[in-house]
């Protein structure tokens, strides 16, 4: 560090009486601010050219006066006021300090409740500087202290807050009523209530306490509010108005007066709840939020219910479209069946027609020409055998040969050689494939020849085949469905017998017959011969296995063995039953199992029926309780 040399010390100056004891650093230049009220006053007076005191009058001085004011303002306003003394309040007696308005003795009646300890305080301390009995005494000469006993009174109750409480809890100046009758406006009811519920706030032991609120007020807010209030818990309580008992004496009367004493407060606060709950059950009545939050939601609900409905009937419009379009597709496919089975039928019927009509053709030619008898007198025996054998041919023709045979016959109309060849062609062409009516021509050519020639030109296995079929027994449940297969399938039908013998194989289970067997037997039933009472005796004389194997009979309600009794009165021969094959009763159950009483459809039977080949409605209805009544009969 640099060292700044000093000056040598004076002359005279003892060399003893100085000494340094440090160096001194070296100078630094910087700036000095001047601050303060004296060096601004210099500043102004330098400026201004004037002395201290004018400085003072025209530039310090108002400043002082104006915070003076300040804080004489501010003195002022934390000073209180009290209210005015009136005779009245001077001629109160202390005596009766209990019905007095002890906030209007202070002096504080504007703030009441809302006067904090300080404030009471004060307020009986500025009572006391002017109604103390010595101040009076002394400056107005007067000697009364009634009015200074009833502010001590009033002081005393004032600044105890169990006593406090006591008193703001039936504070005469402020009023337990509340409001009557519907309001005009929603304006009304905000004004009408908001102050009532402010008065009955300041009992509440929680705070702080919700407000009433506006029209602008959120649902939530006002839903607490009034929740708070239905659950409002008051501390508000009502010993102030107990009787006095300082000047009783009787124990017994001082309790008597004790329980008197407890009876009334509980019956009060009891009416002070009841007046409560009534103040918001009348506010929740006439609230205009609350019946605008109900209009509201009535609105909702009556929007969802139209909603609902709608849905539910578009739903409903939807399915009733779907089971119109149903309908109308059932219907549509019943009316293509019914036109297919029209059709169907209008084709059978044209066939038959045709064959009639061709079948009628052959016979006129025939008979015009004389029976291709050669040229000889008709006779009318010859005639007749040619016309039945042609009856014959015709009957077992198949369309195609019917057709071929006619067009030979009208090609040839003038050939009689062509059309004898034609004939016989046609007989020796039914002979081979049916050998059992080749008995049924002897005019035009022995059948019977023709069908010894078949026979012994087939083959071993054919031959077999023939004598295992011919050697195959007839079951009596067999030949009743034969005859019923004659009946539903008469002369004149296409294929007829390839068509028995399928219907009978189908119903029976059995194999199928060949069209001789089929001719024959039924050739014997129509004669009434031994197979007529085989199937009569069938079952009668069967041993117990073939009993189990054989078909039940059909069963006989009241009504049809009514029927049959009648018919034999009568002297009608009875209609014989047609018994129950095994498939058909395996095809019952499975039609019952699949169509249980639970349907739905109306057309339950009819759909059994459809189910078993066959049988009508009527006939499985008659199983069906045959049935039942056999097991019925087993159970008991």
């Amino acid at each position: 560090m640099d060292t700044l040399k000093l000056s040598p010390a004076p002359a005279g100056l003892p060399s003893n009486s100085v000494a340094v004891y440090t160096t001194i650093c070296r100078p630094e230049a910087s700036n000095l601010l001047a601050v303060g009220a004296q060096y601004t006053s210099y500043l102004r007076r330098r400026q201004n050219n004037s002395t201290e005191h004018d400085d003072y009058k025209t530039h310090v001085l108002p400043i002082e006066l104006e915070k003076a004011s300040l804080r004489d303002a501010e003195n002022t306003a934390d000073r209180l006021v009290l209210d005015a003394v009136t005779e009245e309040l001077l001629e109160l007696d202390p005596s009766d300090w209990k019905e007095q308005d002890h906030y209007h003795v202070l002096g504080i009646s504007k703030l009441r409740h809302k006067a904090d300890y300080s404030q009471v305080k004060q307020a009986y301390q500025m009572r006391a500087l002017q109604f103390h009995p010595d101040k009076r005494a002394t400056m107005e000469g007067v000697h009364d202290d009634t009015f200074f006993k009833c502010a001590q009174k009033a002081y005393n109750v004032l600044i105890d807050p169990v006593r406090r409480r006591q008193f703001d809890s039936v504070d005469p100046a402020i009023s337990d009523d509340i409001p009557k009758g519907r309001l005009e406006n929603n304006q009304d009811f905000f004004s009408a209530y908001g102050p009532v519920f402010d008065r009955e706030a300041r009992f509440s032991k929680k705070q702080p306490v919700p407000q009433l609120g506006n029209m602008d007020t959120r649902r939530e807010e006002m839903e607490a509010f009034y929740r708070f209030w239905a659950n409002f818990d008051s501390w508000r309580t009502f010993e102030y108005l107990d009787k006095e008992k300082e000047h009783v004496e009787n124990r017994e009367e001082k309790r008597w007066l004790d329980k008197k004493n407890r009876a009334e407060r509980a019956r009060r606060k009891t009416e002070d709840n009841k007046r409560v709950s009534s103040l918001v059950q009348q506010a929740m009545s006439l609230d205009p939020r609350i019946e605008a939050y109900k209009e509201h939601e009535r609105r909702e609900k009556e929007k969802k219910r139209l909603e609902k409905e709608a849905a539910a009937q578009h739903v409903e419009n939807e399915r009733k479209l779907a089971e119109e379009e149903n309908q109308r597709q059932k219907e549509l496919q019943v009316e293509k069946e019914r036109k297919r089975v029209a059709e169907e039928k209008r084709e059978r019927e044209a066939q038959k027609q045709e064959i009639r009509s061709l079948k009628k053709s052959v016979r006129a030619i025939a008979k015009n020409r004389n029976y291709f008898l050669d040229g000889l007198q008709p006779n009318a025996m010859a005639n007749a055998v040619r016309s039945a054998e042609i009856d014959v041919l015709l009957d077992n023709l198949q369309k195609t040969a019917i057709v071929e045979f006619h067009n030979t016959l009208v090609s040839n109309h003038d050939n009689y050689q062509k059309s004898l060849e034609a004939i016989v062609s046609q007989i020796t062409d039914v002979v081979k494939r049916i050998p059992a009516v080749g008995s049924s021509f002897t005019s035009f050519v022995r059948g019977a020849d023709i069908a010894e020639r078949v026979r012994s030109q087939r083959g071993a296995t054919v031959n077999s085949q023939l004598t295992a079929k011919a050697k195959r027994e007839w079951p009596a449940d067999e030949l009743g469905l034969l005859i019923k297969a004659t009946n539903k399938f008469p002369g004149g039908t296409v294929s007829r017998w390839e068509t028995i013998s399928k219907w009978l194989s189908q119903h029976s289970g059995l194999p199928l017959r060949a069209e001789d067997e089929l001719i024959a037997k039924t050739s014997e039933l129509r004669s009434g011969g031994q197979a007529i009472k085989r199937l009569q005796n069938r079952k009668v004389h069967s041993d117990d296995k073939h009993l189990n194997n054989e078909a039940s009979v059909r069963y006989d309600g009241p009504h049809q063995q009514q029927q049959k009794q009648q018919q034999t009165q009568k002297g009608e021969p009875p209609k014989p039953d047609r018994p129950w094959a095994s498939e058909e009763q395996s095809q019952l159950e499975r039609a019952l199992q699949a169509y249980p009483p639970s349907y739905m459809g109306t057309d339950r039977w009819e759909k059994i029926a459809e189910s078993v080949v066959g049988r009508t409605k009527k006939e499985c209805k008659l199983r069906v309780k045959f049935l039942i009544e056999q097991v019925r009969s087993k159970e008991t």
